[in-house]
Order: structure tokens, then C-alpha cells, then sequence
């Protein structure tokens, strides 16, 4: 998708972060936007500031891990604007430390965010865009999926983000047939909010779990770099964007192991 102006944008966790970096940036090509996120005042300050910038937004109260709230979402955006051309599948949250001292429901809080999160998006707006023959899908996954064992102590959030980066490969083939796009983005050490998570733990996941965890060996570059990345890469229709290339070693180590496991 080389021309994004005019084309109608829904970022999920789109007022802090990445998501809000990525708005920015859209608005830079003149693209409508709908933030979604499930904190109304931080999704009116994200606003705030894509006004600032010159742009326009529209923001949406959404829990992706709610697939009732995520129609809710497309109703929103097809009535205001119509068709959606761009969907970034953003919306995350962690715990940190050791798996051993994570109860069952904060496995549960991550994966359903995380996890099932993307899989609401993709059930709610795909359909469309096959209709359509047109659109692109952008999944937020991260180098802590792509090597689970770089950065250990990050809880169920590893192996969630690894199975984003299975669903994200498995769908662009299908979605190629019908004129999709579809990439994953290996984010590594970027200046986010992410660990403060625990302020969006709905009440029905528990107390908040562990938040200790080691620190991950990578450099920090600001959400705006990594935003650059993902408009270009939907530009290019890439299927991988992989944020800190000076990781490609350590992803080469590992995946060089697997490889030589079927060596006989």
C-alpha cells in the first residue's frame, strides 16, 4: 500500500507507546486515524497531541481481549469512515520475573491481550478487507518471541509474542491470495510504557503479578524510530520489520541451533 492518505487507520493501543508514535507518523501521510485503547483519558491526551501535530483522531474505548468490545470497534470505525484500509494489531501488556511465581491469571490477563487480542482483530476486521480485495495487517510481535531465551523472566508475554509471529506467517499467504498484507514487526528495546501494564489489569484477572525481571541486553530507540520502520515496511509490504538489526546474530545462534537439530 504505497499512498496512505485518505486511508482509514486503526491502532490498537494506540494512545501510549508505539501506537501513538505510529499515528504521528501516519499523520505525516494524511491518514484518518482510530486510536483505540481502554483508558479514555490517555486516548484524549494521545489525541491532544496528534492535534498538536496537525492531525486528527478518533478515539475509541476498546479491551481486545473482549471480541464483543472488538466489534463493537469496527462498528464504530464503519460507521464513521467506512472501510478499513490499515489495521496495526498494537495493544500489549507484560508481567516480569520467574514463570514459576506467575499464577494462572496472569497467564490468562497476557495471553487474552496479547495473544487472543490479535486473533479478535483478525476475526473482526479480515473478513472485510478479503470483500475488499485491499487492506493491510500490521502485528506488533517482539524479538522476545523470536528468541525466547534473550531475554528470560518476562513471563507468559515470550511465548504469546511467539505465537503472534506463527499467526502473522501463517495469515500473509492466505491474505496475498486476496490482496492483504500482512507484516510482523520484531520490536526489541524500544522507550515504551509497557511496564506499566499492571495500571490496565481489569479486575477479573487478580492481584497484579511479578514485575521483576532482568533487563533485556539491547539498545533503547525511541517509539518514533520504530514507527518510521512500520510505515515503511507497509509501504514495501514487508513481511517481517525487524527494529535493532544488530540482533541478527543472536537470532542467527538460535534458529543455527534448531537447524541442527535435524542433522543426522
Amino acid at each position: 500500500m504505497k499512498d496512505l492518505k485518505g486511508k482509514t487507520a486503526v491502532i490498537t493501543g494506540g494512545a501510549t507507546g508505539i501506537g501513538l508514535a505510529l499515528a504521528l507518523e501516519l499523520t505525516k501521510e494524511g491518514t484518518k486515524l482510530v486510536l483505540a485503547s481502554t483508558n479514555m483519558e490517555r486516548l484524549q491526551e494521545a489525541v491532544k497531541k496528534i492535534e498538536e501535530a496537525g492531525g486528527d483522531a478518533y478515539p475509541v474505548v476498546c479491551d481486545v481481549s473482549n471480541l464483543s468490545s472488538v466489534q463493537s470497534l469496527f462498528d464504530s470505525v464503519t460507521k464513521k469512515y467506512g472501510a478499513t484500509d490499515l489495521l496495526f494489531c498494537n495493544a500489549g501488556v507484560t508481567t516480569g520475573g520467574p514463570l514459576v511465581d506467575h499464577k494462572p491469571s496472569d497467564w490468562a490477563w497476557v495471553y487474552d491481550v496479547v495473544l487472543q487480542g490479535t486473533v479478535n482483530c483478525i476475526q473482526v476486521f479480515y473478513p472485510s478487507m478479503v470483500q475488499r480485495k485491499s487492506g493491510h495487517i500490521v502485528l506488533t510481535g517482539s524479538q522476545a518471541g523470536m528468541v525466547p531465551d534473550w531475554v528470560t523472566e518476562h513471563g507468559p508475554y515470550t511465548s504469546a509474542k511467539a505465537a503472534v509471529h506463527a499467526l502473522g506467517t501463517a495469515l500473509r499467504p492466505e491474505a496475498e491470495e486476496h490482496g492483504v498484507g500482512v507484516s510482523t514487526i520484531i520490536v526489541a528495546g524500544t522507550l515504551t510504557e509497557i511496564m506499566k501494564s499492571e495500571r490496565s489489569r481489569p479486575e477479573k484477572y487478580g492481584t497484579e503479578g511479578p514485575k521483576c525481571a532482568k533487563k533485556r541486553e539491547a539498545r533503547r530507540i525511541p517509539a518514533s524510530d520504530v514507527a518510521e520502520m512500520i510505515v515503511v515496511g507497509v509501504k514495501e509490504n514487508k513481511a517481517w520489520i525487524a527494529t535493532h538489526p544488530e540482533l541478527k546474530e543472536v537470532t542467527k545462534r538460535y534458529f543455527d541451533g534448531i537447524l541442527a537439530s535435524y542433522d543426522r
